[in-house]
């Protein structure tokens, strides 16, 4: 029986951290408090009551090879430096790409 693990968050931490726990043959179960991945890198017109929200205009100040997922890079037709949707596009592609979502209890 695999151990489970308690991942706290859907960002691109916890997708990471839900991805190792699956490598070692853990079991993971991230909790997020929101509806959705990418944690700070998800913009929110409105955001929750003590919550913050990137900007609408946000792009990284840090180029897309630097920013990858080592086992993951990310496309060569996005952007050097990304804007926040793109990221978010990414992170969604990683997460499909290893089957994390049926790992994450949203809200």
């Amino acid at each position: 029986m695999a151990r489970r693990v308690a991942i706290i968050g859907g960002g691109s931490s916890g997708l990471c951290a839900i991805k190792a726990c699956l490598d070692e043959g853990l079991e993971p179960v991230c909790f997020e408090r929101s509806g959705d991945i990418g944690g700070l890198w998800r913009f929110e017109e409105k955001p929750e009551e003590g919550r913050a929200s990137i900007y609408r205009s946000v792009i990284i100040n840090t180029s897309k090879e630097m920013m990858c997922f080592s086992d993951f890079p990310i496309p060569d037709d996005f952007p050097n430096y990304m804007h926040h949707s793109k990221i978010m596009e990414y992170f969604r592609m990683y997460a499909r790409r290893f089957d994390l979502l049926r790992h994450i209890r949203f809200r």
